[in-house]
């Protein structure tokens, strides 16, 4: 009987980050609808943390509201919270890259319709099977759209951001979960080692 061997999970750092948004834009057999879904995810997964589901529930409105006030409240139907967003100089032009603020407030930001019909969202389970599908063949195995969340909770756990800060601008409700994210690196752990 074979052992199952649990997987290292990848994090998703700006490097990876790039090399998605890079071959989604570059790719000639992606119909122009599933781009736009990619990219605004990836965006808001870089950006947020935020679990796919999350990203499907957003609307233009949300994005609106996000860039001309600095944050927003969302919803967080997985924990029945709410969740604030904020954006920084980075976050705000990575999503002027792949949002019209002209487009209506009510249409989906994750949508099946074209520009024409964007209020209509994908199921939860088509929509994360096909992010993961490109995030394998970009960057390979141990890669999952988790993999955002993790990176960014890694990251901020690198630059010793307070746990706590990290637990609420994540939405976790407990700080335990939190910490189950944090992954080092291989060179935090080469250069943590003192003999």
């Amino acid at each position: 009987m074979a052992k199952h061997i649990k997987r290292i999970k990848e994090n998703v750092t700006a490097t990876e980050y790039k090399k998605l948004m890079n071959f989604v834009r570059g790719s000639e057999s992606m119909r122009e609808n599933t781009k736009l879904n990619l990219l605004r995810a990836f965006t808001l997964l870089f950006y947020t943390g935020m679990r796919v589901n999350e990203t499907q529930s957003l609307k233009i409105a949300h994005i609106k509201e996000l860039i001309k006030e600095g944050t927003v409240k969302v919803e967080i139907n997985k924990t029945s919270t709410e969740r604030k967003l904020y954006l920084s100089n980075d976050f705000k032009k990575d999503l002027l890259k792949v949002f019209d603020l002209s487009e209506d407030g009510e249409n989906r930001v994750i949508s099946k319709g074209a520009n024409k019909n964007r209020k209509s969202g994908i199921t939860n389970v088509t929509f994360i099977a096909q992010i993961n599908k490109v995030m394998k063949e970009v960057l390979g195995n141990g890669y999952t759209s988790h993999s955002f969340r993790q990176g960014l909770i890694t990251e901020m756990a690198q630059r010793s951001v307070n746990t706590k800060v990290i637990s609420q601008f994540i939405g976790h409700k407990d700080i335990k979960t939190t910490l189950g994210y944090v992954t080092p690196s291989e060179n935090d752990i080469k250069n943590a080692l003192v003999r």
